[in-house]
């Protein structure tokens, strides 16, 4: 996990943050001990290291920063999450509250997606699996999509 730290204080991150801030994003610059095991356990995942984030990233920051800003303007709200007939009315859909600032490891799991995506991308389906995101097919799906647009 010192490895992983080490990568969020770099001076290579910063740089991508400091791109992703421009859109006010406000960033907490003290990461929980759990949050960095929750990034090791995504690398053991995708089977990658975070060496192999901070090389591509240092040949790659200009389209890395523009997938990273493109991921966080997508709608991943789902609409038609229930049935017909069984939907949610207004009063009972979840709502937030208070909006809290994004941790600075929150890029980490959009870089592990963008390597997937520009240089394994057939085990992004599996990485998603892996690591139980739900309708894990259908976002794979749309971070293709968006994958197709940075390009």
């Amino acid at each position: 996990m010192n490895k992983i730290n080490e990568f969020i204080n770099s001076g290579l991150y910063e740089t991508l943050l400091k791109a992703v801030q421009e859109r006010n994003v406000e960033i907490d610059n003290i990461v929980p001990f759990s949050l960095l095991d929750y990034d090791r356990e995504r690398l053991v995942a995708a089977r990658i290291e975070i060496e192999d984030l901070k090389a591509l990233l240092s040949t790659n920051m200009e389209e890395a920063t523009s997938f990273v800003k493109s991921k966080m303007q997508l709608d991943f709200d789902e609409e038609d999450e229930y049935p017909v007939g069984e939907e949610v009315i207004d009063d009972e859909k979840p709502r937030t509250i208070n909006e809290l600032p994004y941790y600075k490891n929150f890029l980490v799991a959009f870089l592990i997606e963008y390597y997937l995506l520009k240089i394994q991308p057939k085990e992004l389906g599996k990485y998603l699996k892996r690591i139980r995101i739900a309708h894990a097919s259908k976002y794979e799906g749309r971070l293709k999509e968006l994958w197709k647009n940075v390009l």
